[in-house]
């Protein structure tokens, strides 16, 4: 009963407005009261469950630069988890505007948002308010980003080590990847733990194989020393070969045969068509650099040409 009362009084912009104006008064003179619409209350979450708010209304500022979102509960009775599920439904309904209209979604219009909780019972209202009264020690209104260590930064130590892992896989070429992984072999080592330093050779090792920067050497390594030495020496390996070779067979077909391993046979026929059968010692010169650096056949294929 009380609900479908109070569902139909708050379903009048009029009341909407004067609402605004007792209970959101920083949005009073803002917002053009003659755009404040319904809009749907049920909302959909990740696991596909709707969610039903009392009642909710949109409307737009008298500069249309900002989109308002007041939704509206009507609470006969305290519930402990009412700052939860008013935390939910702003988030699912943030997310319903963002799908809507594409001016909030770019970024070219702001979206400001409250709930009201309309608290019709006798019992005094003795729960949270705030998501921060309930989780005292965190901070659920808010995330820390933790990313790549910046060029500038100061020589790493141990702590730094999961901002290193993090910029590992986007190192684009084989001789900064050699850089980094003798700045790791180091770190790990400083950390005197063999299960730590197994298990981040391995993911290092599995990371370098998806970027094809791997050989049969690699495979026996078992530690991230021996993981950078071996690194460093198949680039020296792969170096001399190509001196070796290209003297006996050519640089080109030698770089062909190189291509064809790391990103296939089509690229490695794309090469040459590229170069020339001929192979002016340049061009082979600078395509042999582009095969150690580029992370992608179409990177590689873009720099040949």
């Amino acid at each position: 009963m009380e609900d479908a009362f109070f569902k139909q009084v708050f379903s009048h912009p009029r009341m909407i407005e004067l609402l605004i104006r007792s209970e959101v008064p920083e949005w009073a003179d803002e917002i053009d009261h003659s755009s404040l619409r319904r809009m749907a209350a049920d909302f959909v979450d990740d696991d596909l469950r709707q969610r039903y708010a009392d009642r909710v209304w949109r409307g737009r500022s008298l500069d249309a630069g900002t989109e308002f979102l007041l939704l509206l509960e009507f609470q006969g009775g305290p519930d402990p988890e009412m700052h939860l599920r008013t935390a939910e439904y702003i988030i699912l309904a943030r997310r319903e505007v963002h799908r809507r209209v594409k001016a909030v979604a770019r970024g070219d219009r702001r979206l400001a948002m409250w709930c009201l909780v309309l608290y019709h019972g006798d019992r005094p209202w003795n729960v949270p308010t705030r998501l921060d009264s309930t989780f005292p020690d965190a901070t659920p209104t808010t995330y820390r980003l933790v990313s790549r260590r910046p060029p500038d930064a100061p020589p790493p130590t141990t702590v730094d080590l999961p901002r290193m892992m993090v910029g590992l896989v986007r190192i684009p070429t084989a001789q900064r990847m050699r850089s980094e992984l003798a700045v790791l072999q180091q770190l790990v080592r400083d950390c005197r733990d063999e299960e730590f330093d197994r298990l981040l050779t391995g993911a290092v090792k599995a990371m370098l194989r998806s970027k094809g920067m791997t050989s049969d050497l690699l495979k026996e390594a078992n530690t991230m020393e021996a993981v950078a030495t071996t690194f460093r020496r198949s680039l020296e390996e792969i170096r001399l070969e190509g001196i070796e070779r290209g003297r006996e067979e050519g640089r080109l077909s030698l770089l062909r045969e190189f291509t064809a391993r790391k990103f296939g046979s089509a690229t490695a026929e794309e090469l040459v068509r590229a170069i020339g059968d001929a192979g002016d010692p340049t061009r082979v010169a600078r395509a042999a650099e582009a095969l150690l650096d580029c992370d992608t056949a179409a990177d590689f294929v873009n720099r040949v040409r």
